[in-house]
């Protein structure tokens, strides 16, 4: 029988994939500033996707650890990974969204080629997996944060987790790929 707490995790989850969605869309289809008005904030704006690269990086490693954690039966661990990793990703958003506000996508610099037979193909299947995994992973998060590590096995957290994990992994590893490929000199 599902829980009060775990039936509450599904609304809230759908509310904060819908703030996500709604911040996102405010910041691609708002106007942007049409100059950045300091070099200080010019560096910072220069820096922002080698350090959401970082960002990323590092969550990988956190969610390949978690998922190794809890198949050892480590909980404790596996909590502390995971929830690490969805900080970091939430850092993430608000990085990603700056960066776009204040100096928008950048595009791809390579040959022709390449973009549409590797690039846009690795773009989408990240971008499409980033989207689709915003609710099932604030879902899980929301149960391992709301219940006690005896009562998880009782909800649907590793059902989804189980599903959910492998995508935000390939998620994170193609952003990585799209990352590289944006920043290669051709």
């Amino acid at each position: 029988m599902r829980t009060r707490r775990e039936k509450l995790a599904l609304p809230a989850s759908i509310i904060v994939t819908v703030l996500a969605y709604g911040i996102l869309g405010f910041v691609l289809f708002r106007e942007r500033p049409a100059t950045i008005y300091s070099e200080n904030v010019a560096r910072f704006v220069d820096l922002l996707p080698h350090a959401i690269a970082v960002l990323n990086a590092l969550a990988l490693v956190l969610l390949v650890a978690g998922w190794r954690f809890v198949r050892n039966g480590n909980f404790t661990l596996h909590r502390i990974s995971m929830l690490s990793a969805l900080v970091l990703i939430s850092l993430f958003l608000v990085m990603y969204v700056t960066k776009v506000y204040l100096s928008g996508i950048k595009e791809f610099p390579g040959p022709e080629t390449l973009y549409y037979f590797v690039y846009l193909p690795v773009l989408i299947i990240h971008l499409t997996l980033s989207i689709i995994c915003i609710q099932p992973v604030a879902y899980v998060a929301l149960i391992g944060l709301s219940h006690r590590i005896d009562d998880i096995p009782r909800t649907k957290h590793r059902l989804v987790g189980r599903v959910v994990v492998p995508m935000w992994i390939l998620s994170l590893t193609l952003g990585l790929i799209v990352y590289a490929m944006l920043n290669r000199e051709y």
